[in-house]
């Protein structure tokens, strides 16, 4: 029997002898297949950046820059510490290589006793960690926020917030390893799907819950929201039989795979560490400046989360078969082309996002009790922000490079480096630059990181970086170029138009200076005539049903 997942693939019946985990596999990880599969996550991905966005617009017009919102959003980093370190990327960095491996070579029973048990011990471990530091949580909020020790009221209501919140890790925990034995199969749609009820839940809880519980209504909305990640992703888990209640730790493969979650867990906990640290700096601050700073580094997130990310996703399982099967032109292939066409997008995006901030930030965030002089102070930041946006976007794919040949410790190695130059630049910037200093801290470990990856994906892998660092030269002058054009257009249309307040006004003038910029780099890469402008339309036409059976990443140059 045959039915349909929720990306509308076709999927087999769930009985033992009709699902074969890796025919199911092979036929979504091969040619056409990525295409597909990666507008599945590209679709998914950017609802989940715009609904985060209306998430924050919702929750900064509900509450302004102020007291209440700076402590939910310091009461959000102890969880979501939780959660980083015990789980999130660890789960799908380490699950993935080792699950596709497992299907690769028809070892399906395998694949789901090494699902079940990372299941169940994300239970088994956070949920005795949570109750932990909830009896903790009024020791803990006061080292994290030490500005708001002479603020009582400010420092119970982040305390009382941090409590609410502590169930989110576990549900989010478990939504994590579904995600990754889904993407183990080349199931992209609900893993894609779940961040998106994640976003509108709490979105519904700002404006439904907030006239009777006031900011807590955020926490709830979080806890709920973190449900929904779990609940999205049921029906196709268990339709392919990936859970069941027991724990196998002496499988070779369980091992191994937790082997590897524990230099990505120590990474993620690292970055972690910066944010923490970066939270003591903020909350000796103004009131507001959290909430300034955070509103600034989440506009950063949404170009990273469009290009980075979903191309991450959809190439590990790929790249991961490829390496188990000895592939190793295939390996290189992907990765070279996929890195160049990264660089030829991301590059001219800063551009346009550097000359076009200002606009961008009054789109964003110009609602309701976020005043104008809250957004005015974020564009400096979010300028600052930018100078690290490519290296940021270039770490979402360079990691799981490695992650798919099953090395965690390179990157997080190169991540926990990172984590030492953004403190000491955090310390030493700080007292100068305010937030625009810790913006910059984050930036340059940014780029420290990106270094140490590329060095040694071309040692140990082979790559020949040479032709990408030359057209790399070519991409910065069109984006410069086209930088200047979106800018010059984007003043001639304010000219006119006296600085639009309304969101369709603010769309008006965005949009079409964007659109100029878009049109005169498109120009520049047919004049330099650079081949990664016909892979990209290649792509679309790929994914528009009309392209050969290809790779999404295949160049003619």
């Amino acid at each position: 029997m045959i039915g349909t997942d929720v990306s509308g693939d076709p999927i087999l019946a769930t009985d033992e002898s009709s699902t074969d985990l890796a025919a199911i596999s092979a036929a979504r990880l091969g040619g056409r297949a990525i295409a597909l599969s990666g507008l599945v996550v590209i679709v998914g991905v950017v609802l989940s950046r715009l609904l985060g966005e209306v998430r924050l617009a919702v929750i900064g017009a509900e509450f302004g820059a102020g007291a209440n919102l700076d402590a939910f959003t310091a009461a959000f980093r102890i969880p979501d510490t939780l959660f980083q370190l015990v789980a999130a990327g660890a789960i799908g960095s380490a699950v993935v290589p080792v699950a596709s491996e497992l299907i690769a070579h028809g070892d399906t029973e395998g694949a789901r006793r090494l699902i079940s048990t990372i299941t169940n011990l994300m239970v088994l471990v956070l949920a005795p960690l949570a109750a932990i530091v909830w009896l903790a949580t009024p020791a803990l909020v006061p080292l994290m926020a030490p500005g708001f020790v002479g603020q009582p009221d400010r420092m119970q209501t982040t305390i009382d917030l941090t409590r609410l919140m502590l169930l989110s890790p576990i549900f989010l925990a478990v939504g994590a390893v579904m995600a990754a034995g889904l993407n183990s199969l080349g199931i992209f749609g609900p893993p894609a799907m779940a961040p998106n009820v994640y976003n509108v839940l709490i979105i519904a809880a700002a404006i439904v819950l907030t006239p009777f519980f006031g900011i807590q209504a955020l926490a709830i909305g979080v806890v709920l929201g973190a449900l929904g990640h779990v609940l999205t992703q049921t029906r196709p888990f268990v339709d392919h039989r990936l859970y069941r209640p027991v724990m196998y730790f002496g499988d070779p493969a369980v091992r191994q795979t937790l082997l590897l979650m524990g230099p990505r867990a120590l990474g993620l906990g690292a970055t972690q560490l910066v944010f923490l640290v970066f939270t003591v700096f903020q909350s000796t601050l103004p009131r507001g400046d959290v909430t300034i700073f955070n509103y600034s580094f989440m506009a950063l997130q949404i170009p990273v989360g469009l290009l980075g990310v979903p191309l991450g996703i959809v190439l590990l399982p790929p790249l991961s078969r490829a390496y188990s099967l000895g592939q190793q032109g295939q390996f290189r292939a992907l990765a070279d082309q996929s890195l160049r066409l990264l660089l030829f997008v991301t590059i001219p995006l800063t551009g346009l996002m550097l000359a076009l901030a200002t606009p961008t930030i009054a789109l964003l965030y110009g609602y309701g009790k976020l005043a104008a002089a809250d957004q005015s102070a974020m564009v400096p930041v979010f300028i600052v922000f930018l100078a690290g946006l490519v290296a940021h976007v270039m770490i979402a794919l360079l990691a799981p490079i490695f992650y798919a040949g099953k090395d965690t410790r390179t990157p997080v190695t190169a991540a926990l480096v990172a984590v030492g130059v953004d403190i000491a630049g955090a310390a030493v910037l700080f007292p100068f630059f305010h937030l625009q200093g810790l913006a910059l801290a984050i930036g340059l470990g940014a780029w420290v990181e990106v270094v140490m990856l590329v060095a040694l994906m071309e040692r140990r892998i082979g790559f020949d970086l040479r032709p990408m660092a030359r057209h790399a030269v070519a991409f910065v002058g069109g984006g410069l170029v086209a930088g200047a054009a979106a800018y010059l257009a984007d003043r001639f249309i304010e000219q006119y138009t006296g600085g639009p307040t309304s969101f369709f006004a603010r769309i008006a003038e965005l949009v079409p200076s964007g659109l100029v910029g878009l049109a005169v780099y498109v120009a520049w890469a047919r004049a330099w005539r650079l081949p990664e402008l016909n892979a990209a339309l290649e792509l679309v036409r790929t994914l528009l049903g009309r392209g050969k059976e290809t790779s999404p990443t295949r160049s003619r140059g």
